[in-house]
């Protein structure tokens, strides 16, 4: 966070050169911040479209071959490669704005660092007054953030007395608030700061709910996702009553902001039609590659291609699998089997039982499991 945290303080430091206010060098900052990630916002989307072309191609590759991870593994590269298609492609941009955001996180959170440019040593000796008074200050998650609002608070000034006027002075001319609300405070449930947590939550869950809605593939994820989409919002609302309402200021801003993102997305880089682009991609592609099989085929006489003498017995072996055998028929083909082919085929059948019922990866049974 802090290679991340001091470009971006410094970019965070001019804004409030020019506002000479927090709150709104803020709002500008987050908007900037946001401004800038756009185009990684666009490439998560397209990635998010291709995925949804690809999604059922690649589940019948692996119910295909399911008995065949090598051939499996096979097949998925060389859909990839045809058709271009990374499925780590809309992960980067994710990641990438995960990353970004703990320096903007760092930023928000240590105002003395970054707006003031206290030295690390000032901040210190701020930082031991609240720790070694905690029957007042009580335990602090944000230091930076709660040495501002105790020089800013005449009840609590007399506590720095041991360090520089000079230093108190920047502190306390400091504008740490956002249209007259003191950013520095904490919300309580008997307060107007009350509404900076219900806000938050509810934002939240508004960003939530549009995306859901409008990004591709986010309604098909799995229950266990949904839950926890659903409660990071409460989450934000417990721990916006734990620090100072200029971080629940920051994330109620953030999460408009992407509520808007969302919608401007869908707008004017729609996810139906860059998933009906893919789609037309994949069929070009798949028919000259039909072409080009007919061809080879002609040359070669009319005989079967070695891909489709391999597809034809995949069918074949997946009909076999859905199959049930007959009583009788099962007895005529043990018969057959040495003792070691009938232990090793009861083997197989017990473990592909357990793989589908506990969803565990299938093994190959081996000469050494019969021994």
């Amino acid at each position: 966070m802090n290679i991340l945290g001091y470009p971006f303080g410094w970019i965070m430091w001019a804004i409030y050169q020019v506002v000479n206010n927090y709150g709104v060098a803020l709002i500008l900052f987050t908007v900037l911040f946001r401004v800038a990630l756009f185009p990684l916002s666009i490439k998560q989307q397209k990635s998010g479209a291709k995925m949804q072309v690809f999604q059922p191609k690649i589940q019948e590759i692996q119910k295909k071959y399911a008995n065949n991870k090598e051939k499996q593994q096979e097949e998925l590269m060389k859909l990839y490669e045809q058709h271009g298609y990374n499925p780590m492609g809309g992960c980067l941009p994710s990641l990438i704005q995960i990353i970004l955001l703990f320096g903007i996180i760092y930023v928000v959170y240590e105002p003395l660092t970054h707006i003031l440019r206290l030295d690390s040593a000032t901040i210190t000796s701020l930082t031991n007054v609240l720790t070694s008074n905690q029957d007042v200050f009580g335990r602090v998650s944000q230091p930076q953030l709660a040495v501002i609002a105790a020089i800013q608070n005449p009840d609590t000034i007399q506590y720095f007395s041991g360090i520089s006027q000079d230093i108190i002075s920047q502190i306390q001319n400091f504008d740490y608030t956002l249209f007259g609300l003191y950013l520095g405070d904490i919300p309580t449930w008997n307060s107007i700061l009350v509404l900076i947590p219900i806000l938050s939550g509810i934002t939240a869950l508004a960003t939530t709910v549009v995306s859901m809605k409008m990004t591709p593939g986010m309604n098909q994820q799995q229950g266990g996702m949904k839950y926890m989409m659903y409660f990071m919002p409460i989450m934000s609302v417990w721990i916006a009553f734990e620090v100072p309402c200029g971080v629940g200021i920051y994330w109620i801003i953030g999460n408009l902001l992407a509520i808007v993102q969302t919608v401007v997305l869908n707008l004017f880089y729609s996810p139906a039609k860059y998933k009906a682009e893919y789609e037309e991609q994949v069929r070009m592609v798949e028919e000259q590659k039909k072409k080009e099989r007919e061809e080879r085929k002609k040359r070669n006489g009319g005989a079967k291609l070695p891909e489709e003498i391999e597809e034809e017995k995949a069918a074949q072996e997946e009909a076999r699998r859905k199959k049930p055998a007959t009583p009788d028929a099962q007895k005529a083909a043990e018969a057959y089997m040495t003792s070691k082919e009938l232990n090793r085929k009861r083997l197989a059948e017990a473990r592909k039982r357990d793989a589908e019922k506990y969803g565990d990866e299938y093994i190959e049974v081996t000469d050494q499991d019969l021994m």
